[in-house]
């Protein structure tokens, strides 16, 4: 038998050969993220919509409620968060107000793409792109506004679909030029533009896995040998939480009972211990009166 250690999920991961990056949709998300092991995470503008608003992923956000969002989860998370920042909601200037305000609350960097404004899901239809020296331009912005912070800037170009792999590939490479950390093609519609991506386009590399989007799900081992670093399982928990929800609503309307549900449910304690009620508890004793904490 043949030794396959090398290539197995794990070992590609523990080599450094690839990244695996969740989505994060809000605090309790993320906390979920980071209790599994997971140090860095992306926060997904399709899944605050959903969450935030109900809303799908079609513009309807705002700048003002993706910082608070990212806000929320810096402040209560040790996770290096990665903040979907759409196109930057407006010019250049914009770009540079939002990198400085996640610099400051601890953010390790931001996606910025360049989408005609209202954009729309990488996977969706009907998007259109601006010009690529304009995204150019609000790249630069970005790196000049990051200064000397450790701050991830990537590129996204949305151009293969609006006018196909060759154009998006020009884009991606201008980006770089500008000086994006990290290039990243949306929406990749088969194996053959993803390893047409990874030959043609300095690293890192970063790629989308939506469950039923365009971009066939290849395994880690098939990325790392087109060439990319990071992958982004940007919905798994949002799907995965949507689903968790209409069986649990949908079993206790049918049977009005949880019983049938076992493991599939946190229970009160394990709940408890991850969103820190101990934690809270002690702290709240030290003021009590007639508490008498040590000097």
């Amino acid at each position: 038998m043949s030794d396959k250690s090398e290539t197995h999920p794990h070992s590609l991961v523990s080599q450094g050969r690839i990244l695996i990056v969740p989505g994060v949709y809000d605090v309790l998300s993320a906390k979920v993220a980071h209790r599994v092991g997971f140090r860095g995470a992306v926060l997904t503008g399709y899944g605050v919509a959903a969450s935030y608003l109900g809303e799908p992923d079609l513009g309807l956000i705002t700048q003002t409620e993706i910082l608070d969002t990212a806000r929320r989860i810096t402040h209560a998370v040790s996770i290096g968060l990665i903040v979907d920042g759409d196109t930057g909601y407006g010019g250049p200037l914009n770009v540079q107000r939002m990198v400085r305000e996640l610099i400051r609350m601890g953010a390790r960097g931001i996606i910025l793409e360049d989408q005609r404004w209202p954009k729309r899901c990488g996977h969706m239809r009907g998007k259109e792109v601006i010009e690529a020296e304009e995204h150019a331009a609000k790249i630069r912005a970005a790196v000049d506004a990051r200064g000397d912070a450790s701050f991830i800037i990537t590129a996204r170009t949305d151009a293969i679909a609006t006018h196909g792999l060759d154009e998006a590939i020009r884009r991606a490479s201008l980006y770089k030029e500008a000086g994006a950390d990290v290039l990243f093609v949306e929406g990749p519609r088969s194996k053959e533009e993803l390893r047409r991506i990874g030959k043609e386009l300095p690293p890192p590399l970063a790629v989308n896995l939506i469950e039923g989007g365009v971009t066939p799900l290849c395994s880690l081992e098939e990325l790392v040998e087109m060439g990319f670093f990071s992958v982004g399982f940007v919905l798994s928990g949002l799907y995965a939480a949507a689903r968790a929800l209409e069986r649990t609503y949908r079993t206790l309307l049918q049977h009005g009972s949880t019983r049938t549900l076992g493991d599939a449910m946190m229970h009160f304690e394990e709940f408890n211990d991850l969103i820190g009620v101990e934690r809270r508890h002690a702290e709240d004793e030290r003021y009590r009166v007639g508490s008498h904490p040590c000097e």
